[in-house]
């Protein structure tokens, strides 16, 4: 497939990092990398659990937010190897992520690791084999001044979409949003999703949308609410007063 100068994805194919990865036969640790301003490499080890050899190919691309939607662009900043690998049944093999340079960084830099299983050789004189399934994950790379903080602001809305929050990180660093929740006074709890709803970039925003189940009671225009999520492990607990988008 013929690369573009820049993807934007779905959050679906972003959000394969949720989980601890052990899709396929292919478990990896770590599921990201936080590497420090000062480093120029990191690591992540890949195991084949299953019984067959796994192809697989690397790539990497830079990963910014653009006016709240993913945009992954090729990049030489950050080199991944190798770019392809074969691992035997049983064995495990170490990738390397590394830097370019070894400028200071004042700005967070994001980047997507992307892990391809590459699909077995097919004899084309074997009839009904059927689809071969592949593995494709992604997982977040980034390079941080360790001091560096996510600053958060939020806001709420509904309409005949569902129900939206949206935040704006004017910090320095990532913040990595679970357990997105919005409490109404009276009602139930409007939860996003127990797990990994997603990243908001650093210098950037990023909205939270949630389909409300029929029967739902409506937020009012002006009601308040308290959000609530955490933020790598740090209670996020915001009050606020649902606006009219």
């Amino acid at each position: 497939m013929k690369l573009m100068s820049s993807l934007v994805l779905a959050l679906g194919l972003l959000g394969a990092v949720a989980q601890p990865v052990a899709a396929a036969s292919l478990r990896i640790s770590p599921i990201g990398l936080d590497l420090a301003s000062s480093e120029r490499a990191g690591s992540m080890t890949l195991v084949n659990t299953g019984a067959d050899p796994v192809n697989l190919q690397l790539r990497i691309f830079k990963w910014t937010q653009v006016n709240g939607e993913e945009v992954l662009t090729p990049t030489t900043e950050m080199l991944v190897s190798p770019p392809a690998t074969s691992i035997p049944p049983g064995a495990s093999y170490t990738v390397r992520v590394a830097r370019e340079s070894n400028a200071p960084v004042h700005d967070e830099l994001s980047y997507r690791v992307f892990i391809d299983e590459l699909p077995k050789p097919v004899d084309p004189r074997t009839l009904g084999q059927g689809v071969s399934m592949v593995l494709r994950t992604s997982l977040p790379v980034f390079v941080v001044d360790p001091k560096a903080f996510a600053k958060l602001t939020w806001r709420v809305w509904e309409d005949a979409d569902g129900l939206h929050a949206e935040a704006t990180n004017s910090g320095q660093r990532h913040a990595k949003i679970v357990g997105l929740t919005v409490r109404p006074e009276s009602g139930a709890p409007l939860v996003f999703g127990a797990g990994l709803n997603g990243y908001v970039l650093s210098g950037s925003h990023k909205r939270f949308d949630l389909k409300l189940k029929p029967g739902t009671k409506p937020l009012a225009t002006g009601e308040a609410v308290k959000l609530t999520a955490s933020d790598g492990g740090q209670a996020i607990e915001e009050s606020l007063h649902v606006e009219d988008r």
